[in-house]
Order: structure tokens, then sequence, then C-alpha cells
């Protein structure tokens, strides 16, 4: 990929996600954090950001680092398997993006999860790069999960029984399918399942105390 290309997808991204914003400079300069002197660089000196730098710029773009510097198709923010240390880097969502994995538009995201996936359990995964998580409060389903607890999911996996998922829309929350395939809410009640709905199944629980593992 040219740095050209580089520069091409940046201003097309930073001018979806800042419409306000006029000036490319200021645009780029404003979502990737960086000081302006270094976005001149970028844009007019025909220089790309360090390969130590691509994916945390990469996250705030909200794309996919194989997208925004290589020649990938687009995609949003992926895990990224680390194949020296192994282990991976889950990005790390807030509950009010849920539904944007629905979507094509940039989701800047703010950090990354390392975490060790048993190969056991990525097995099972269609796409073990469609893991992401997000912390647990305000849709905590006790006691089995707390507020505090790291839910890590995979818009890959099917539900399984006995098992929690996230169900996005309307307001997300933690459901547990049952044996007979119903949706059970944290209070006991059976949720209609719509075509509006998704279920995003939890395959880790993390806290400061333990790691369940589904």
């Amino acid at each position: 990929m040219s740095n050209h290309d580089f520069h091409i997808k940046a201003i097309g991204i930073a001018k979806k996600l800042k419409p306000d914003l006029q000036s490319k400079e200021e645009s780029i300069t404003f979502i990737s954090g960086e000081k302006k002197s270094t976005i001149r660089n970028w844009l007019y000196s025909n220089k790309m950001p360090p390969k130590g730098k691509r994916l945390s710029i990469a996250d705030r773009f909200g794309v996919d680092i194989d997208y925004l510097f290589g020649d990938a198709p687009y995609n949003l923010p992926i895990t990224q398997y680390e194949p020296e240390q192994k282990y991976y880097l889950v990005p790390q969502l807030a509950l009010s993006q849920l539904p944007c994995l629905e979507h094509f538009d940039p989701m800047p995201i703010s950090g990354r999860i390392i975490i060790s996936l048993n190969p056991d359990l990525t097995k099972h995964l269609k796409q073990v790069e469609k893991t992401y998580c997000v912390v647990s409060s305000g849709i905590d389903f006790e006691p089995f999960i707390s507020a505090s607890d790291t839910l890590f999911f995979n818009a890959s996996a099917k539900p399984i029984k006995g098992n929690f998922c996230i169900l996005v829309g309307g307001n997300s929350c933690i459901v547990r399918i049952q044996q007979d395939g119903s949706i059970v809410s944290n209070n006991g009640d059976t949720i209609k399942f719509l075509d509006s709905h998704t279920l995003l199944p939890i395959i880790i629980t993390m806290s400061s105390k333990y790691v369940n593992q589904a």
C-alpha cells in the first residue's frame, strides 16, 4: 500500500467522523490525537505513522489496521493475534457501541484488553477476530455476572443452550438461553426474540476474582 492510499482513507474517514470540521488537518488531528506537525508530515511530506503506533491510530479512526494501512477490505476494528506473545488484543467497546457492530460506519474504540484464549474455545469460533469485550455495568445478571465484570463475546459464535448472551436491540441486556431454547432475562421474564434483535454469545466472563469460560 502506498502512502497516498493511507492519506485518502484517513481523510475520507475523518470527514465521516468529524463532518463539522472543514479542515482535513484539524479533523485528522482531532481523531488521531497526534500533533499538528505530525499530521502535516502525513499529509504533505509523504510520511506514515510508525508501525508501533498504527494499531492505536486505526482504533481511533474506528477501522481495521489492515484496511487503514494495508490492502485489506474495509472492516471495523477486530481482534488481533500476537503470535510471538501468544495472546489476543481484544477491542473494548462501550455498551452504546454494541448496535454499531451491525453497521459499516467507522467505530472508534478507546482501547484493547490483552487475553489468552484457550484453543479449545477458539476452534469453536467461526471468526475469532470477531471477539470484543464490554464492561457489564448496567446489564449485569446477578449472581452470575456482576456490574464490574468484563464480558468477552464473539459476534460469529452460535448461542448455546444454558449459556449467557448479550441481547442487542432497544435496550441491551444480558439474557440466558434455556434448555428449551427460550430466552430469559435477569428477572426471570421470557423475552420474545424479534428480527431487530441480535444475540452476542458471551465466551468469557472476567472479574478481579475469577475468569469463567463458556
